[in-house]
């Protein structure tokens, strides 16, 4: 079996390190969506016990 050419190896780790900021940049989205997510509950519950209070 033949080696791959050196270009090939660099172009290959510039499409893993692409790929991996997309992972990153992913899971930092769908964080902060439910970090929104619980917010919202937690207003929608903090108001429900406002008003079974009064």
């Amino acid at each position: 079996m033949s080696r791959k050419s050196p270009q090939q190896f660099v172009k290959r780790q510039k499409e893993m390190e692409r790929a991996r900021k997309a992972r990153e940049k992913m899971a930092k989205r769908q964080e902060k969506k439910e970090c929104l997510v619980t917010e919202k509950d937690l207003s929608e519950n903090s108001d429900q016990l406002i008003s079974n209070e009064t």
